[in-house]
């Protein structure tokens, strides 16, 4: 080969080397990667055992699956087995196939919740070999494995009995609930006002249901009669009649149906609404407002409009003047002397007040305010209230708005966190959750905190 056509192959190895510097592979998807198993895998046949009622089993372990080990060559040794659930819980596997009673009831409850409830869980059976050093698994099929979590009877409902409803079938008090799966919250509570010495059962909705409301099994109680204890154990087959043996007043239930235990906590005697005249009032208990104790813990709330300045006023425990009169005693505390003065407020407006007699002294508080509605769905965002105007003959404040849907609200008095409102439009509370909105457009928006029971609101799309 002469110099010259060296020179024109060299030219071209050039060339060709430069021409590969553009990406011919820019549309090839990269090749996909896995991460490196703990050795070898292999795998082998398993089947699941027969569906297990946990409630049922009475060992601490249970049988969940049969396999035959995979064959080993000569050098090879078998470590160990376990049981891999929706490759999110592994648990302990025996060369025969079962796993901790214990183990299996959280791993079906941790997947699927408490409900006793047949759910199916999808499991992998791994068996681990060695040789020389190195660690081979090798993995079953997935099976079927049918669990039923080991869980006591909860009702949707209960309700209480007692001499405080005179034993009366058609008198029941219903213990409240979230409404969430019983088995996920399963506290029912009430509080009620009972006699002295009151003895009291407890009746599960399906008596109820059943029109039988003394059906055995099902009325709840201790198993000992005339039990004064305030924390114990419900049985369900001849259960007797609890006592609280208190003097009359109000007690709270509590409910703990996976357990099976009920909490009796007195409160003790109390009026649950203070009434609010002005102190020259002849008496029209109509007409007078009041102040109320949600929590049954001596303090009250509520608001009221003074329509001017200087108006004075206490606080009554009847809708009169003959019952326990709270007035000023100075430094925003009450007292119940004769001569206490008047409160009252230095210019008209829409007041909130509220009372505490739980404390020694007794206090008061006096505060304005004037209500707007705030967050990311109003006008204003989250920096600024939107004002709402007060109508004194509906007793309500109200605003039209557009509002942003997909956004939240709720409502504040004065421009500040102070005082807010949120949650259940039908019973708001101090401090509840935003309320969401559906769909942006104009809207009707109106409060309403003349009845301290339950303060409402509304919020209509024109």
């Amino acid at each position: 080969m002469n110099m010259k056509k060296i020179a024109l192959y060299m030219l071209m190895l050039a060339s060709a080397l430069v021409a590969c510097d553009e990406d011919f592979n820019e549309d090839v998807a990269a090749p996909q990667s896995w991460e490196q198993e703990d050795g070898k895998s292999v795998s082998f046949s398993a089947t699941a055992a027969s569906a297990i009622d946990l409630a049922t089993v009475t060992t601490d372990s249970v049988a969940v699956c049969s396999f035959t080990a995979p064959p080993v060559s000569e050098g090879q040794t078998i470590t160990g087995f376990d049981l891999s659930f929706d490759q999110k819980i592994l648990l302990n596997l025996t060369p025969t196939g079962k796993v901790a009673t214990a183990d299996l009831q959280s791993a079906v409850t941790q997947l699927f919740g408490k409900r006793p409830q047949a759910r199916t869980m999808k499991g992998v059976v791994h068996a681990y070999m060695k040789t020389n050093g190195q660690v081979f698994r090798a993995s079953s099929d997935t099976i079927n494995i049918i669990v039923t979590p080991v869980a006591p009877v909860i009702e949707t409902a209960y309700y209480l009995i007692g001499n405080m409803n005179d034993w009366d079938g058609a008198k029941l008090v219903k213990f409240n609930h979230s409404g969430k799966d019983v088995y996920e919250d399963p506290y029912f509570t009430v509080i009620v006002k009972v006699p002295a010495n009151c003895y009291w059962k407890i009746i599960p909705q399906s008596n109820v249901d059943a029109s039988n409301v003394w059906a055995n099994p099902g009325v709840l109680g201790p198993s000992a009669d005339g039990d004064t204890s305030a924390t114990g154990t419900l049985v369900n087959d001849n259960a007797q009649a609890g006592k609280i043996a208190e003097e009359a007043g109000y007690v709270k239930f509590t409910l703990n149906m996976m357990e099976s235990t009920y909490t009796i906590d007195y409160i003790g005697d109390m009026v649950l609404q203070l009434y609010v005249p002005e102190a020259d009032q002849v008496w029209n208990s109509d007409l007078t407002p009041i102040i109320y104790c949600q929590n049954y813990d001596k303090k009250y709330d509520g608001y009221v409009n003074f329509t001017a300045a200087g108006q004075a006023f206490k606080f009554t425990a009847q809708p009169s003047w003959d019952g326990t009169k709270y007035g000023n005693g100075g430094d925003g505390t009450l007292s119940t002397d004769a001569d206490a003065g008047n409160m009252s407020v230095t210019e008209a407006g829409y007041y909130r007040l509220t009372a505490n007699l739980a404390t020694t002294p007794m206090t008061y508080t006096v505060t304005k305010t004037v209500w707007g509605i705030i967050g990311d769905a109003t006008p204003g965002s989250w920096d600024a209230s939107t004002d709402m105007t007060y109508n004194a003959t509906t007793g309500e404040w109200t605003v039209t708005a557009e509002l942003t849907g997909g956004k939240v609200m709720k409502f504040r008095a004065n421009n500040a966190w102070d005082i807010n409102l949120g949650g259940n439009a039908s019973n708001l509370t101090y401090g509840g959750d935003n309320m969401s909105i559906a769909e942006s457009g104009t809207y009707l928006i109106t409060l309403n905190l003349s009845d301290p029971k339950a303060y409402k609101c509304t919020i209509v799309k024109q």
